[in-house]
């Protein structure tokens, strides 16, 4: 059989997403694919996280953000995903809008990091107070309360799985999910925030937010609200809760 020929496939012709990728996450690129609308594309390139989350390993990967930003330049995305959310406890106060607008003059692509586009998503919900769930190991976890703190948000109750090793964070299930979110204090709470890209949630969020009777806002499903909207994309995806829903 001859194949006639036609014109070349519009891959993302609604939006080219570019993620940077701390390559023990093997959560964030499923969960995007699971639900990015069909004319939106997704391109990701990663940087080497390995062995103990500590603030070493973090500011060892950091250091390979131009190489990753390049390489997604060279795709020709629409926007760029610094996606980790670790990173802003552990640069210098500032980091992630210095980066973020770093990025965009060098590539001419708009750049969200997780913390702006969580910030993002807290402020388009009108969330000023919230209860914080990490995985993170303790030490590290308890430098987010100052974090948000300073930007503005009351963290009214947290807690954390204290996961030291990066590769076992993907494998934390939503029932167990669903059980540690049971633990946060969530008095006074407007939303409940829960950290880490490589932290899975999208299949956990609707029974989450019934459970907890509050908007859930968890980091993936920021940045993809965030660069759906950059791209000027307003699909809205009910199943990740009404951040997506409404917004």
């Amino acid at each position: 059989m001859q194949l006639r020929d036609g014109p070349a496939p519009q891959f993302g012709c609604r939006g080219r997403i570019g993620l940077v990728v701390p390559a023990n996450n093997s959560v964030i690129e499923p969960e995007f694919w699971s639900v990015l609308p069909h004319d939106t594309a997704l391109y990701a390139t990663r940087l080497l996280a390995q062995g103990d989350l500590t603030p070493a390993a973090v500011r060892s990967m950091e250091a390979g953000m131009d190489r990753a930003v390049g390489e997604l330049a060279a795709t020709g995305v629409d926007v760029v995903l610094l996606a980790d959310m670790v990173t802003s406890f552990i640069m210098e106060p500032g980091w992630n809008d210095r980066r973020t607008a770093a990025v965009t003059a060098a590539t001419g692509a708009a750049c969200a990091s997780a913390w702006t586009a969580l910030r993002d998503a807290l402020t388009v919900l009108g969330v000023r107070r919230i209860a914080l769930g990490t995985p993170y190991p303790a030490a590290i976890h308890a430098l987010a309360p100052a974090f948000f703190a300073d930007a503005g948000i009351t963290v009214v109750g947290h807690a954390t799985l204290d996961i030291l090793a990066m590769r076992d964070v993907p494998e934390v299930r939503p029932k167990r999910l669903a059980a540690f979110t049971g633990t946060i204090g969530r008095k006074g709470a407007e939303a409940l925030v829960l950290l880490a890209t490589d932290l899975a949630s999208f299949t956990a969020i609707p029974a989450l937010e019934q459970a907890v009777g509050l908007p859930v806002v968890t980091s993936n499903q920021a940045l993809l609200w965030r660069a759906l909207r950059l791209v000027g994309n307003q699909t809205r995806i009910p199943s990740l809760g009404q951040l997506l829903a409404t917004h």
